[in-house]
């Protein structure tokens, strides 16, 4: 497929200075909040959702690296049946980024009724592929043994990711190379969301090759290469006014997972870019785009596919 443009370059500069604009579009914000405005636009984001959303737990540890913790937000509601849970992997290039950051995506979803799990991972240069997507699947397995001590339903669980996270959560449940490590049933999740990630795309001519090991070859390593026939339901995003992960990348998956007959459904949220859709899965910014409503109502519609236990 021609394209005169890179595959792929979704560099911390890209994601960050549109971020610092959409919050800046706020003048209650920026008034109420505007000595923050100098830190992380992610941890603004985060800031400004509402605190009531959630109960957070945070800094717990997956694995023994110091990058390999991750935070949990509770719904702050009375007690009942365990909620359905969400992890979530951020972007940034592999090479950027902190859970800290993306509270804002746990306030969300905890407000809506999800358990939501926001990981860190190890980051490139220090750590090169596969280190981002087996922490990615020993976050998996280390909810699915511990959640239910956060009331957390480990049956009814969600991987999703935004951009290279994107690619962290559909490589670990896809390739079963990493997926065997996990030690998690299949049935245990019920979807897998994809929002504008790059799995199908050529690393060695693009400024991300330096996150992948010397030699390396994409066939080896794009998850459209990997299909696994007995993952969960897929739902790939992708955003219409997207200039960083362009949309064959969702399409190329989707027909890779057709080919061994894993559920599938694509679709595009309007008037968004790649950096303004995962900021409208924030309540203070949702005004943005439909990615939020978008991704509540395939929990939703994932949900409503599990038996109902007769009371």
């Amino acid at each position: 497929m021609p394209n005169p443009k890179p595959l792929f370059v979704a560099t911390h500069r890209y994601s960050v200075l549109p971020l610092r604009r959409l919050l800046m579009l706020s003048t209650t914000t920026v008034a109420v909040f505007g000595g923050l405005v100098a830190c992380s636009p992610t941890r603004l984001l985060t800031a400004i959702s509402p605190a009531a959303a959630a109960s957070v737990s945070v800094d717990l540890a997956y694995g023994a690296d110091v990058r390999q913790k991750l935070d949990i937000y509770q719904p702050n509601r009375p007690l009942g049946a365990p909620s359905p849970v969400v992890i979530f992997v951020y972007g940034g290039s592999w090479q950027n980024g902190s859970k800290a950051g993306y509270g804002f995506i746990g306030k969300s979803l905890a407000q809506a009724g999800y358990t939501t799990v926001v990981i860190d991972y190890r980051l490139a240069p220090k750590h090169l592929y596969p280190a981002f997507v087996q922490d990615t699947a020993d976050a998996i397995a280390w909810t699915y043994r511990n959640i239910s001590q956060y009331g957390g339903n480990p049956e009814q669980l969600f991987v999703m990711g935004h951009s290279a996270g994107a690619f962290n959560a559909i490589t670990a449940v896809n390739d079963a190379r990493f997926w065997q490590t996990t030690g998690v049933p299949d049935r245990a999740v019920l979807g897998v969301i994809g929002l504008a990630g790059p799995y199908a795309y050529d690393f060695s001519t693009d400024p991300t090759r330096i996150v992948f090991p010397e030699g390396a070859r994409p066939e080896q390593i794009m998850p459209d290469r990997h299909p696994r026939p007995n993952a969960p339901a897929h739902y790939l995003l992708t955003a219409e006014r997207d200039r960083v992960v362009y949309a064959f990348n969702a399409q190329r998956m989707q027909a890779a997972l057709q080919s061994v007959g894993v559920p599938v459904q694509v679709a595009q949220v309007p008037k968004v870019g790649h950096a303004s859709m995962i900021v409208a899965m924030a309540m203070p910014t949702e005004f943005l785009g439909n990615t939020r409503q978008m991704v509540l109502d395939y929990l939703q519609q994932r949900l409503a596919t599990v038996p109902r236990i007769p009371e």
